[in-house]
């Protein structure tokens, strides 16, 4: 094989090496663009559904802790008027063993 034969397949072989890196390139910008779409499309998924979902359970959130207030103040109340009830039914008790 001569030099200049050498040199031809030397040079063949570095054009083939180039079209490969070439179509590397390209494949590479997609993936870059298709990995910027995903991102962009993740960003929005969070934006429009899970930052709503996070506010509808904050405001469900809200809604229970207001509900259990007024449970609690009525329960408060409920027990107020038991403690006042056993109270008196001790008096009660009380008074009819001083009179009979």
């Amino acid at each position: 094989m001569t030099d200049r034969q050498i040199l031809e397949a030397v040079l063949a072989e570095v054009k083939g090496l180039v079209t490969r890196m070439d179509r590397m390139g390209e494949h590479q910008e997609r993936f870059e663009e298709e990995t910027r779409n995903n991102f962009a499309n993740l960003r929005r998924h969070l934006e429009n559904v899970t930052d709503r979902n996070i506010s509808l359970l904050a405001e469900s959130h809200l809604s229970l802790i207001n509900q259990m207030d007024r449970f609690t103040v009525w329960m408060n109340k409920m027990l107020v008027d038991e403690f006042k009830l056993n109270s008196l039914t001790d008096r009660i008790t009380q008074l009819e063993r001083r009179h009979s």
